[in-house]
């Protein structure tokens, strides 16, 4: 946080206006400037000013007491002082001033909190982690969008967020022109919705076809698919990138999590969930596509975070079906779930935590040849700014690629973030089903 300027300097800095702050006249002027405000600087690293008005007024009218600034990927979750906003004067102009590395993509959001919510008033002498994790998960649901930023909100797991693309933050491919609305009158198949009744998990759910193939084809499964339905621009994207030749023609199953409990059990290398969607989910598929013609040729996997993990299981687990996967942030922590429940304790515990395999993970199993990755393809990205799972992503790229797996793994300049995810899905997709044009 760099917030040793004070807000006349930053405007001076930013080229902003200094003339009556605060004043109506003076939010009109902001408004019409691109938040956040972004300056190039040239140690590679962009300095990035927030600015958020208080729609309840000044210190004197508002019931909010702090305004935490939370930025996926940089905002520390698990302390009871995050980065936060500073109030200039007593007026209802909060700010806040970082410096990110120019190349970052990502998503962030205020959230106001009353006097009441301060961490000072409610751990009250429980300061555990457990403590901490529950006010953080109250605080997260007040999170507010950047009125001032222009560009379209993005999902995450507690709702909407502002973009931030800095300066220099790698292409993206169909991402510009989609935040650009220039994707919204495509011509978009009709969707194919399937109830799965899935007499092996004891549940339902609708899941979802989405062709740009009109004949044989690969088909994508995308798990925790009620993320990268229509209103996520996904498969806008996937129509565009197409029809301009830079994917193939393939046919994507969007498969949704039903609740929060139920994607842990079934995401979490769950034999019983992948025999489930082989057995009786990918028939039912195939029988509609034959309906209009369509056709199987392959199965490709994609997953983000739990889903990235279950990805790699079914790839090494179900070889019969699936020999391309796609694994965003995966969990590879899975199954010593101490390592990200309480990582400051498990790393104080064991001084050595980044060279040490999870017992019974994934790479543990292939390590000591359980199960096999040879023929296994796998494009594999994890965010810089995911500090912990970055190890254990690099601990299974390194023995996944020892024994066998012909695989990509990269690094973006991000978080554990929709944001990164959405750009890396297309990557992934290019990397293993390359256009033949």
């Amino acid at each position: 946080m760099n917030n040793a300027l004070p807000l006349d300097s930053l405007l001076t800095y930013f080229d902003l206006s200094k003339n009556a702050i605060g004043s109506s006249r003076w939010w009109n002027d902001l408004s019409k400037s691109k938040a956040p405000f972004t300056k190039v600087q040239q140690n590679g690293t962009c300095r990035v000013l927030f600015i958020w008005q208080d729609p309840e007024g000044g210190k004197h009218s508002s019931t909010t007491s702090s305004v935490i600034l939370n930025v996926n990927g940089l905002t520390n979750h698990n302390t009871w002082q995050p980065n936060c906003l500073n109030r200039y004067n007593d007026s209802a102009l909060w700010f806040a001033c970082l410096d990110i590395n120019d190349k970052w993509r990502g998503s962030y959001s205020f959230i106001p909190i009353q006097a009441n919510q301060l961490p000072q008033l409610v751990k009250q002498g429980d300061e555990s982690r457990e403590a901490q994790r529950c006010w953080w998960l109250e605080m997260v649901k007040q999170q507010v969008l950047d009125p001032l930023n222009s560009g379209p909100s993005v999902a995450s797991g507690w709702g909407l967020n502002s973009s931030l693309h800095l300066p220099n933050a790698p292409r993206e491919l169909g991402w510009q022109e989609w935040d650009q609305g220039k994707l919204n009158n495509l011509p978009i198949a009709a969707n194919v919705n399937i109830t799965w009744f899935a007499d092996q998990l004891d549940n339902q759910r609708q899941c979802t076809v989405f062709s740009t193939a009109t004949g044989k084809a690969p088909l994508v499964i995308l798990l925790d698919g009620e993320k990268w339905g229509a209103d996520s621009g996904m498969l806008s994207v996937l129509q565009y990138l197409t029809n301009i030749n830079k994917i193939v023609p393939a046919h994507y199953l969007l498969i949704p999590s039903i609740d929060s409990k139920t994607r842990w059990q079934e995401l979490s290398c769950s034999a019983l969930f992948w025999q489930a969607v082989t057995e009786q989910l990918l028939p039912r598929v195939t029988d509609r596509l034959l309906q209009s013609e369509k056709s199987i040729s392959e199965f490709i996997l994609a997953g983000q975070s739990l889903g990235g993990l279950s990805a790699v299981y079914a790839g090494i687990h179900f070889q019969t079906y699936f020999t391309k996967v796609i694994s965003l942030s995966g969990s590879f922590w899975w199954p010593e779930v101490e390592r990200m429940q309480d990582p400051d304790a498990y790393k104080s515990a064991h001084p050595e935590w980044k060279k040490i395999v999870p017992k019974n993970s994934l790479a543990d199993r292939v390590s000591n040849n359980e199960v096999s990755v040879a023929g296994l393809h796998i494009y594999q990205t994890v965010g810089n700014a995911e500090t912990q799972l970055s190890v254990y992503n690099d601990l299974h790229y390194e023995i996944f690629k020892q024994h066998g797996a012909k695989i990509t793994y990269q690094k973006v300049d991000g978080g554990h973030d929709w944001l990164s995810w959405r750009s890396s899905l297309i990557n992934g997709l290019i990397s293993l089903l390359p256009s033949q044009v």
